[in-house]
């Protein structure tokens, strides 16, 4: 952080500096604005590191945050009403800190927090003792602390985003170290019973008081008696749906269960945002998603603008065969609300209302194998508008006929087809652990084995990834003219593996666009790089075709939120959220205007259908300027022309063999500073370099090496010395060698290298590199690069002949170091 920044960092209630780079500062930032957002204190009836009186003196250390009767009275005797002690993420000490301020001043609660767990403490009306087991919230402002829990349903408020998300992850990790539950998912399982519980209360008997609470010092047994009665009436109601079993029961503990409640008592789920309910709802699946299964939910900005494009309209159906916690479906809800909302058939009419719940419950469907992600979004779809009948619990890639019968209802036309709906939405499990066997892809098309690098079909069947199979299922599930918008790994929109589902794609349907989603998108919990695709089924290739190639949206690869550091000012000293997808949600409506940043329409006629990334035509739209007095050279040209030649590197040996020898085996990160850097401890034999360079070529001085794939160093260039002549190169490593120097560029090894090297070069690499499966990779995109050749032969000369003085000087100086040492040795 920069000294100039850290003046910008003021404390959220008092104004006082604060250094927010401390994670126990970011947790008293939060909780200032909890006290202040969501139980109504005063900013001026708080305070920040306020020493607390002992005897006739004070503690060395500092109460975090204090909270006053009033905004003016400061006597910690009688004026202090509460007291908070917040620690840095996974810290665990400060609780008999607090206790200890509480016992030498008027406090009468305190809470302790890292962010992730919480603690309230109290002295109860009369004592002098602080206790631990009798709260399980604080008192809103105005409050005693015998008020807690006494509430009525017109005053339940929204939650906030943060509040609501922070409080469910509290409530996992607290629940998973203090229960009789030691498994992270079936915890979430008890959390979507007393979720749906809260739904219930609130939308069941509006006159009465909240059911939903707690109050000071009860009876945990008593509580759960209570809720325990309020699941009865949720089973009942939703007998018919399959989302409870008759005899289910809430099997937390009356400790734990009270304790939840008082996280959740003073705020409405059914009047808080359904962004702000989605988002923390899937801090519930998150453990259980983050595995092997390769099911990873898809972010708010992907969502929205994945809603946009497909455009649903008022009685149109709606599907996700992959709905996990049910975003796609939500969103897509809202969006045909809001259009109901500004539409005159319906804007004002008193039936508005009634219109909406009968969308809601008539035309959204969808199905997801997890068992508790049906729950979450039955119960996410249940807050939003009621449309959580038509979700089910199956697998979608299972045929027809072996659809249980609840999903037969929604999902089967017969027992050899399935229902076709409007639209699919939907981000199909890409994991590459899990894998559809023969015996179940034989039943699909895409489950046939196709030759390789070609569309064509061979003989048999093979093993898929699950994804590859879900976009035949998506298009059996769509009606004619509908439309597809799928979350796809992005091998699938170049590599030539793939080429046979590009061919299945693009048959008989219309590509409408494809929108490149930053890397960060899925990471941490997944590190593949995907594009949103938008096909139309059974209509022609229409002639124009949507891309947007956005470079972030919102957190990095630690999930953490990313700021775009151009947008510090004095009104914004943080920050702006770094979010691309945010402006294509807005630039994708007028995708032609030349003002956009992410955003284009390009001619089909000028799409390659073996790559159709977003970003390899952004480029050609945004080129730079050549450098003054340059020609464009293609590289590919160069090859065609026969002024280069070019080859794949040699291999791999196996790891037995590395270590045996003394021919260097060269990897990717041994191409450092123009030339091969010699790693000892992977040498190899003489017999297995003659095995390797048998039938490839071998180096000679001058040629160059290209690295073609790696996680950061594609385009890194070396060229190889007199003493290069026995390595071998790993396949990630391109050779280039100049085999006309008598050329009408008058290109020479040496001055090619300076053009590879060069920046103009170096920054046209990333826009031809896509990731293949889980590595960037330029494949044989280098062809593309443009090289910037000085039009004046004497500058290409003199260019030349100094990076061949420079490199022959590095030869010679390196052959006199190794005599020398060879004499050390002697």
């Amino acid at each position: 952080m920069s000294k100039n920044s850290k003046k910008k960092d003021r404390d959220y209630a008092t104004g006082k500096p604060v250094d927010f780079s401390k994670s126990e500062e970011k947790v008293r930032q939060e909780y200032e604005q909890i006290l202040v957002e969501d139980y109504g204190y005063l900013k001026e009836e708080l305070d920040i590191e306020v020493k607390i009186p002992r005897g006739s003196g004070f503690y060395d250390d500092k109460a975090d945050i204090v909270v006053y009767r009033s905004k003016t009275k400061r006597d910690p005797a009688k004026d202090i009403f509460g007291i908070v002690e917040t620690k840095g993420e996974g810290k665990t000490d400060g609780l008999a800190q607090l206790k200890s301020y509480m016992t030498a001043t008027s406090a009468e609660w305190g809470v302790w927090t890292n962010g992730d767990n919480i603690a309230y403490l109290c002295k109860p009306k009369g004592s002098a003792s602080v206790r631990e087991d009798y709260l399980n919230n604080i008192p809103v402002r105005g409050q005693s602390i015998e008020d807690v829990g006494r509430l009525r349903k017109g005053d339940l408020r929204a939650f906030g985003r943060q509040e609501l998300k922070s409080a469910f992850r509290r409530i996992l990790n607290t629940l998973y170290a203090n229960t009789n539950i030691s498994r992270r998912e079936k915890l979430g399982n008890e959390m979507i019973k007393l979720i749906f519980s809260k739904i219930e209360d609130e939308t069941t008997y509006l006159d009465r008081p909240p059911a939903f609470h707690v109050t000071a010092g009860e009876d945990p047994d008593k509580v759960k008696e209570r809720i325990e009665g309020i699941f009865d009436g949720v089973k009942k109601r939703l007998r018919t749906d399959n989302v409870f079993s008759p005899d289910e029961t809430i099997t937390l503990e009356s400790k734990a269960v009270a304790w939840v409640v008082g996280q959740l008592e003073l705020g409405s789920l059914t009047k808080t945002d359904t962004d702000v309910v989605g988002d923390a709802f899937e801090v519930f699946a998150e453990p259980k998603m983050a595995g092997e299964k390769g099911e990873f939910f898809t972010p708010r900005s992907v969502i929205k603008v994945a809603v946009k494009l497909a455009d649903p309209r008022p009685q149109q159906t709606v599907c996700d065969p992959a709905c996990g916690s049910g975003g796609f479906l939500i969103y897509s809800m809202k969006y045909i609300w809001d259009i109901m909302d500004n539409d005159p058939k319906w804007r004002g009419s008193s039936t508005l209302d009634q219109a909406k719940r009968e969308i809601a419950g008539d035309c959204f469907f969808g199905i997801d194998k997890e068992t508790d992600l049906v729950k979450i979004a039955k119960a996410y779809m249940a807050i939003s508008g009621d449309g959580r009948s038509k979700i089910v619990h199956e697998n979608t890639l299972h045929q027809a006929n072996e659809f249980t019968d609840v999903a037969k209802t929604h999902f089967v036309k017969d027992e050899e087809s399935f229902q076709q709906f409007d639209f699919i939405l939907t981000n199909p499990p890409y994991g590459t652990k899990t894998k559809i066997m023969k015996s179940d892809s034989q039943y699909f098309e895409l489950g046939c084995k196709y030759k390789k690098n070609s569309g064509e079909k061979a003989t048999g069947f093979a093993e898929r990834d699950p994804y590859v199979l879900f976009v035949e299922r998506c298009l059996d599930l769509l009606k004619k003219e509908g439309t597809l918008v799928i979350v796809l790994p992005e091998t699938v929109f170049h590599a030539p593996s793939l080429e046979y589902l590009r061919q299945f794609i693009m048959r008989n349907n219309s590509i409408q666009a494809v929108i490149d989603l930053p890397h960060n998108t899925f990471r941490p919990h997944c590190n593949a790089k995907t594009c949103l695709l938008v096909v139309r089924k059974g209509v022609k290739q229409e002639s124009e075709i949507i891309m947007a190639a956005p470079e972030e949206m919102g957190h990095d690869h630690q999930g953490k939120i990313l700021i775009r550091h151009e947008s510090l000012d004095e009104n914004h000293p943080q920050g702006s959220v770094w979010d691309d997808l945010a402006i294509v949600l807005d630039e994708i409506t007028h995708p032609r205007d030349e003002t956009n940043h992410f955003t284009f329409s390009i001619p089909w006629s000028s799409v390659k259908q073996n790559v159709l990334i977003p970003k390899y035509y952004h480029r050609l739209l945004n080129e730079p300027p050549l450098p003054d007095s340059c020609e464009a050279v293609r590289l590919g040209d160069l090859v065609d022309e026969e002024i280069i030649k070019v080859w794949d590197g040699h291999g791999s040996p196996s790891s037995s063999e590395k270590g045996q020898g003394t021919i260097p085996y060269i990897r990717v990160s041994d191409i450092v500073n123009w030339e091969l850097y010699r790693n000892p401890t992977s040498g190899v034999t003489h017999q297995v370099w003659e095995r390797f360079t048998k039938k490839k070529h071998k180096l000679e001085p001058a040629d160059i090496i290209f690295v073609r794939r790696g996680s950061y160093r594609i385009g890194t260039v070396a060229m190889a010395s007199p003493r290069d002549q026995q390595v071998i190169l790993t396949r990630e490593l391109l050779t280039i060698r100049v085999v006309n120097p008598d050329n009408k560029y008058c290109l020479t090894p040496f001055y090619l290298l300076s053009l590879l090297s060069s920046k103009y070069v170096y920054e046209q690499c990333p826009s031809l590199t896509f990731i293949d499966t889980t590595l960037p990779n330029i494949g044989d995109r280098w062809k593309d690069l443009v090289l910037p050749v000085h039009c004046d032969k004497d500058e290409r000369d003199k260019a030349s002949r100094r990076v061949e003085q420079a490199i022959k000087l590095k030869w010679k100086h390196r052959l006199i170091l190794m005599y020398y040492v060879s004499k050390l040795e002697i």
